[in-house]
């Protein structure tokens, strides 16, 4: 679960800088000049909902992975990494901050 909203997290993150850009041929010295263009995106209509129609095509929930996660835990047999959560969480935290 962490590890899939790392990948978003980090999917919907812009480039933070392009240091192919405005490098400098002397000493081997790279400077990063600011970009004054401004990236644009647009989604066509015929995108937009072809986007739309697959995701609600697509099971949003599993629910007998949701089911036997409950009964576990009803039981008192749902194994819980306490250590390994909480730094999974800090990881998934610290790479939100940078």
């Amino acid at each position: 679960m962490v590890d899939a909203i790392k990948t978003t997290v980090n999917r919907l993150e812009p480039t933070k800088g392009r240091a192919s850009e405005g490098r400098s041929a002397g000493a081997g010295v790279a400077t990063v000049a600011p970009s004054p263009s401004v990236d644009k995106v647009t989604v066509s209509s015929v995108a937009s909902s072809k986007a739309h129609t697959q995701l609600a095509e697509a099971p949003s929930i599993d629910m007998e992975a949701v089911k036997r996660i409950k009964d576990a835990i009803a039981r008192g047999k749902y194994p819980i990494d306490v250590d390994r959560m909480s730094e999974a969480l800090m990881d998934a935290y610290r790479d939100m901050k940078t």
